[in-house]
This record gives structure tokens, sequence and C-alpha cells, in this order.
């Protein structure tokens, strides 16, 4: 069975390779440094991260108030730190996701490199809620709708007794304090955690490719 999805996924891939060494050159071919571009983003979301937070206020009427500031009130450096930050964060995910693709399309996923998948497939459930809390903290009407969706997904399981959902509907329902929880959650927490995983990700591999060519 996977071998019928993976002997085609293989082939297209091999295709598009060849386009891209065209395109590119072969040293330069973006998709042979998948991992490697995927952690670079990583480092461009964090220290893009540091400097919003700085101006970032953890409180329900100041947090959309701080990031709208930033953007449009600090000429130049405060707008290009905010959008680094957002479109470091979709092209890590895009590259995340294609870097996955590739891995199990060249059945990656076992033998000497079952390490590597065992190990890498939790960091992809820890970008979700990164992106999530990264949503939230914005706090305008798609962070929100992002909240009311994720939470209503979370009460489908046996755990709260009542519905999350509710508490986001109004400002008047959250604290202060919710937000300093997110802001730890998504500036320290999961960054930590997601350091640490990425380096238990690469600690079998003999010639890691992390850092990718300069000029790509």
């Amino acid at each position: 069975m996977l071998k019928a999805i993976q002997v085609p996924a293989r082939a297209l891939l091999h295709r598009v390779e060849g386009w891209f060494n065209f395109v590119f050159g072969l040293g330069e071919n973006p998709l042979y440094y998948l991992g490697g571009l995927t952690v670079f983003f990583f480092w461009v979301v964090l220290v893009s991260g540091i400097y919003v937070f700085i101006f970032f206020e953890t409180n329900v009427w100041g947090a959309y108030e701080s990031v709208e500031s930033l953007t449009h009130d600090q000429w130049y450096i405060g707008g290009v730190m905010r959008s680094l930050h957002r479109y470091a964060s979709d092209a890590a995910i895009i590259t995340l996701f294609f870097h996955i693709v590739g891995e199990f399309a060249k059945d990656r996923h076992r033998g000497a490199r079952w390490y590597s998948w065992f190990t890498g497939v939790p960091l992809l459930w820890l970008v979700f809620p990164l992106g999530i809390t990264g949503y939230w903290l914005v706090w305008d009407q798609l962070g929100q709708y992002v909240a009311i969706a994720s939470s209503e997904m979370l009460d489908w399981l046996p755990v709260f007794t009542d519905p999350m959902a509710r508490n986001f509907l109004t400002d008047e329902a959250l604290s202060d304090r919710f937000f300093t929880l997110m802001a730890f959650i998504h500036l320290v927490g999961l960054p930590v955690f997601l350091v640490f995983g990425i380096w238990f990700h690469l600690l079998r591999l003999a010639h890691p490719k992390l850092n990718p060519p300069r000029s790509l």
C-alpha cells in the first residue's frame, strides 16, 4: 500500500528536482535543503519575535493596539520585523511540509533513518500550537476566530467540564493573565522544546545540511 503511494510520488519528486536543478543549479536547489531552510526560518521567527515582544502589551485591551502601533508608528523597522515574523513562519510551514513529503516519498521513514522520522514527527505537533498561540496574541478578528475554532475542537475531548469556546466570545470574558500565559507559551515554553527537539532530530545524522548556502 505504501509503495503504491511512494513510487509515483518519488518519480514526481525526481522530475521536480530536475526542473529545480535547471533553474537554480545543482548546488543551490532548495529541495535539497528543505530541512536547513526550515531551521533557518525558525531562527528568523525567533529573532523577529523577540523584537515584537519588546513592544507587545500582554493585556486584553492593549494586545491588538500594541501590534498595530508597532506596524504603523515605528518607521520601517517595526513593520519589517513583524512582516519577517509572519512570513518566515509561513515559509517554515511550507518547507517543513515538503521536507516531510520528500522524506516519506524517498522511503526514509524506516530502516537507518527511523530515528530521524521518529523524532521529527513530534516537531510538527509543536509547530501547530506555536502558530495558534501566535494568532491568539494579536487578538484581532482572525485571532478571535482561531481561538474559538481551536477551543471548539478541544471541547470535543472529554477533558473539560465547561465549554472553552465561550471564554473567547467577548473581551470581557478574558483576563490579562491569559495573554501573559500565551506570551510565555509562545515565546519561551514551546520554542525551548522545539530547539531541543531539533537537536534530537539531528543527533544521529552524520552530515546534516543544517545551513543552506548563503546565496540560496
